[in-house]
């Protein structure tokens, strides 16, 4: 599979389970041991520490948002691993009404078996849509 399928595949699952709010789905897009570093800094190691963090969201000012997800970029930089870059907008966030909030997430993919998942994940706010 190509490195613009893989990634477009998982950068899609990510915003479906986001939008239906199933983090059960959203934790399965990601390897057991995966670390997740979300916009304000939070360093989340492992699947059930990424789930969890982002349910809590979930079930407080992200309850009604909706997140669109788009890939700008992805390569191998090594057998079985792709970097993927990732723009964002997240609306519906209960503190901030009315707001899109604009992020780029950078993403390491991994192959193991034939499966591919996220391993690595960090994601930053962006001032607008195209920085």
């Amino acid at each position: 599979m190509a490195e613009q399928d893989v990634a477009g595949a998982l950068s899609d699952g990510l915003a479906n389970a986001w939008n239906s709010h199933d983090m059960d789905a959203f934790g399965r897009l990601f390897w057991d041991d995966a670390a997740f570093v979300n916009v304000v800094g939070t360093h989340m190691r492992g699947r059930e520490s990424i789930q969890h963090h982002h349910s809590v969201g979930h079930a407080g000012p992200f309850k009604a948002s909706t997140l669109s997800l788009t890939v700008e970029e992805s390569r191998h930089i090594a057998p079985g691993v792709i970097v993927a870059h990732v723009r964002g907008g997240l609306d519906g966030d209960l503190r901030a009404p009315g707001e899109t909030r604009y992020t780029l997430m950078t993403l390491v993919i991994e192959q193991r078996a034939t499966d591919w998942k996220i391993v690595a994940a960090h994601n930053t706010n962006a001032v607008s849509p195209s920085t």
